[in-house]
């Protein structure tokens, strides 16, 4: 975007400028140094936003699934067969 329209953030960013505005703004960081003047900019600063929250609660929903799968196999496994419910 910022090639495009230079005049899109407040200084032109190259890749590595990107790079940074783009994980400070899915870290929710936001350290302001680089901010999105054009309306445009700033739909594609909402959206990464939207999108950064989004992929955080996955993340968290994936790791959160896979402690129980594993604290559940680790409870089965120190039961023993004498104390797991029948199956059905």
């Amino acid at each position: 975007m910022s090639y495009g329209d230079p005049a899109s953030f407040n200084e032109p960013l190259g890749r590595t400028d990107a790079l940074y505005f783009t994980l400070t703004v899915f870290a929710t960081v936001g350290f302001g140094d680089i901010v999105p003047v054009t309306d445009a900019a700033r739909i594609a600063t909402m959206t990464q936003m939207v999108v950064g929250l989004v992929a955080v609660g996955v993340v968290a929903k994936l790791l959160l699934g896979a402690v129980r799968r594993a604290v559940s196999a680790q409870e089965a496994a120190q039961d023993g067969p004498e104390r797991r419910p029948p199956p059905g």
